[in-house]
């Protein structure tokens, strides 16, 4: 492809070609030769699925290599949208790799699926890494609505992340009881919904708290604090100085004990 007239093209042709919703936007971009599977399009305060586009969208990168979003690719697009930023974070596709290897084996092509309140920058996040899902498998992802009925979807998103599913490990072994593998299941805090029966996803399980945090600009540091009633947390700070997979190893052990308890 050239790239050069492409460039050239868009420079002279930009107002007369400069599509305002994001379908267009993701035409484009498939136009240039980017694939938009693993480009998340995101729009601040709405996740309609043709928006109009305005000056908070932003295209995040979730895997640099298969998307072919190269600086070249981004130099062309950035002609005809200068105000829209590619974000082109290895921090960011770190998370969206621990997380595609959950959503292959969770999402079912063409469902509709329930994603937490978007009120913060956690929540914002979450619907970024799974946006590119609907153009992968024809996901409709839905943001929570007190008013939804249970056929409206088929399965919901959970905001859990690997620390806090450690903690609750933890803290099970540590109180000397069971570990309660089916505690991750309760989302009444989050979705006042009978959700029996349905589907329940874990994007982030696999992915740490800092790993989040960090992407997000939030500092926290993770040390021991022998005030600190959470047990489980000040453990998991103490654990990870000297060993940062720490939290991987306690899940997969954990994993693999519900697996052979419930069979």
């Amino acid at each position: 492809m050239d790239l050069d007239f492409l460039s050239n093209f868009a420079v002279e042709n930009k107002e007369e070609e400069k599509i305002e919703t994001k379908k267009g936007l993701l035409k484009l971009l498939k136009q240039i030769g980017v694939d938009t599977r693993f480009v998340s399009f995101y729009q601040k305060g709405t996740i309609s699925d043709d928006s109009v586009i305005d000056d908070s969208v932003k295209l995040y990168i979730e895997n640099l290599r298969f998307s072919k979003f190269s600086r070249k690719r981004t130099d062309v697009f950035n002609k005809y949208y200068p105000d829209i930023e590619v974000v082109r974070s290895s921090l960011f596709q770190k998370i969206c790799s621990r997380t595609s290897k959950t959503l292959a084996n969770s999402l079912n092509p063409q469902d509709t699926v329930i994603i937490p309140k978007i009120d913060n920058g956690y929540d914002e996040l979450l619907y970024i890494v799974l946006e590119p899902y609907s153009r992968k498998y024809g996901i409709d992802f839905i943001e929570y609505d007190e008013n939804m009925d249970l056929d409206d979807f088929d399965s919901v998103i959970s905001p859990l992340n690997l620390n806090q599913e450690v903690n609750h490990i933890l803290n099970d072994i540590f109180e000397g009881k069971g570990i309660e593998w089916d505690r991750r299941y309760d989302l009444s805090n989050i979705f006042d919904l009978d959700l029996d029966g349905k589907d329940i996803i874990f994007p982030f399980i696999n992915v740490p708290q800092e790993w989040i945090n960090d992407f997000l600009g939030i500092e926290k540091e993770y040390e021991v604090d022998y005030e600190n009633e959470d047990i489980a947390e000040s453990f998991m700070g103490f654990l990870t100085e000297i060993n940062p997979q720490f939290k991987e190893n306690v899940l997969a052990a954990s994993s693999f004990l519900e697996t052979h308890q419930k069979d």
